[in-house]
């Protein structure tokens, strides 16, 4: 028959008045952290933001894009928090690639996008356009000095 007596005490014993110490990481999970993070940036855009976007124009891009003609203001609100982070985000990570030069350029939000194909062909388009019309309204600028020495 085995002989009962007390424990024997193991290596990872605590001294009286020595609280147990876990070292059993905190566990949360992912979808905790995620949804935790996106309050706490939603919260800090409420607070002190503008209206970024007119409620209209939001309305009229997500009709574009296949949505609602008259989608909820809760999805519009949304959606424009979405946007804003996003924009939000992309300029504090250009930011930093700028920072080494000191000036914050174009080619600095190109670099960010070069990996996602349909956003850098349609931004170099945009940018090219803009070209374009910038050429056509010096083209039609008027300058009061020129007028003046070719009427003469």
């Amino acid at each position: 028959m085995p002989v009962v007596g007390k424990p024997k005490p193991s290596a990872h014993a605590l001294a009286p008045g020595q609280a147990s110490i876990s070292h059993q990481p905190h566990s949360v999970s992912v979808a905790d952290a995620a949804a935790s993070s996106l309050k706490r940036k939603r919260s800090v855009f409420q607070k002190d933001r503008k209206a970024f976007f007119c409620f209209l124009n939001l309305q009229h891009m997500m009709y574009g894009f296949g949505d609602d003609p008259n989608p909820l203001p809760e999805t519009v609100a949304l959606v424009e928090d979405i946007v804003v982070e996003y924009v939000t985000d992309l300029v504090h990570k250009a930011e930093n690639v700028a920072s080494k030069r000191g000036k914050l350029l174009t080619e600095d939000f190109l670099y960010l996008i070069r990996k996602d194909m349909r956003k850098l062909h349609r931004s170099t388009e945009l940018l090219s356009m803009n070209e374009e019309l910038k050429q056509a309204r010096k083209a039609f600028d008027v300058n009061e000095e020129t007028l003046v020495v070719t009427n003469e």
